[in-house]
């Protein structure tokens, strides 16, 4: 499961590098395009980095993947914008994403 989300992860990413660019406002941008759809879907800007969360399907409909792949595609995807991401909950789906210094 970890392998699949680091292989899709990596395709998109790379896209969304593509289209907005591998910076703080690129993972922005990209987490807004990717994630809109999603119910309740918020993305705050702290200090520290982005906070996304929304009411994801995987969970309901492939709670399997939910556990093992959601956090192995956000880490991967992350990685691609020189950051880092922490999943916060799963119930909404939130995540932080962390700039590397």
């Amino acid at each position: 499961m970890k392998a699949i989300a680091e292989f899709l992860a990596d395709i998109i990413a790379k896209r969304m590098v593509e289209k907005f660019g591998n910076d703080f406002e690129g993972l922005k941008k990209s987490l807004e395009y990717m994630f809109s759809w999603e119910r309740d879907f918020s993305l705050e800007v702290k200090e520290d980095g982005l906070v996304s969360s929304g009411v994801c399907p995987v969970k309901r409909f492939y709670p399997k993947y939910c556990e093992e792949g959601c956090e192995a595609f956000a880490e991967k995807f992350a990685s691609h914008f020189n950051a880092k991401a922490e999943r916060v909950a799963t119930d909404p789906c939130t995540f932080k994403f962390t700039i590397s210094r």
